[in-house]
């Protein structure tokens, strides 16, 4: 089976027909969403002209048969993190000045300044309102887990940099009790992906790689044409094979 990846669309149509076109002309069998569907701000992005949220949700939701929401998801909805790597948020954190959530997190979850909040229609919201923060597929004999990042903040709404191999322990701990012994994530916008095993940590660019059939975790690129080169990618079950393909 062929399982499509994609993540990190932030809005971006056009970069996302591109996707799926390439996806549905590799023969993918399902194709996978891994959050941030939504999301925007000027400073990052150069598409402001062509960005529409509601249509990027459409075709996910047409498109994909697996979502999972991302940070910027969870914040255009209202809707606090239910994995929130222990950090306690107010009933009311929404309805907070900006200064008063500054002051109670001291830096240590996004805040979204910049962000264009979108007009979602409410079929829309009430779908990114649904979305479970992880989701487990059994395919091929073995379970495959799939996250908007790592637990236990597998929304990505931490600050938290991951600077070091140990950062991913927790996570890997997390796919041991959901019996999944590949688990993929976005948000972080690789250029590329990234592999973590018992073997190590490695980056590749855009390329095919056979993944070792050992306990792995895999970062996948951003779909967004942002800062960061932008792609999707496909993982063949059968082969063990994922494919990284530039989306320009």
């Amino acid at each position: 089976m062929k399982l499509g990846l994609i993540s990190d669309i932030h809005e971006d149509i056009v970069s996302l027909q591109k996707g799926l076109d390439l996806l549905y002309k590799e023969h993918c069998d399902q194709i996978i969403c891994l959050g941030d569907i939504i999301g925007f701000s000027n400073p990052y992005y150069p598409y402001g002209d062509t960005k529409d949220a509601n249509a990027c949700i459409d075709l996910v939701r047409k498109h994909c048969s697996i979502v999972v929401p991302g940070n910027h998801d969870l914040f255009s909805v209202g809707r606090i993190p239910e994995f929130n790597a222990g950090i306690e948020y107010p009933d009311d954190w929404f309805s907070l000045d900006i200064s008063v959530r500054l002051d109670l997190m001291k830096n240590k979850i996004w805040l979204y300044e910049k962000e264009i909040i979108p007009e979602l229609t409410e079929e829309n919201m009430q779908y990114l309102q649904s979305l479970a923060e992880h989701r487990v597929l059994q395919v091929d004999g073995f379970n495959v887990l799939f996250t908007h990042f790592l637990y236990p903040d597998v929304s990505g709404s931490l600050r938290k940099r991951i600077d070091d191999i140990y950062d991913y322990r927790m996570h890997f701990l997390f796919m041991r009790e959901n019996n999944c012994k590949l688990s993929f994530a976005g948000h972080m916008h690789k250029e590329g992906f990234e592999v973590i095993n018992m073997q190590g940590y490695r980056e590749y660019r855009f390329k095919k790689k056979r993944l070792q059939k050992t306990e792995t975790f895999v970062g996948l690129p951003s779909l967004a044409s942002g800062r960061n080169r932008n792609g999707v990618a496909i993982f063949d079950t059968e082969s063990y094979e994922l494919h990284a393909f530039r989306i320009k």
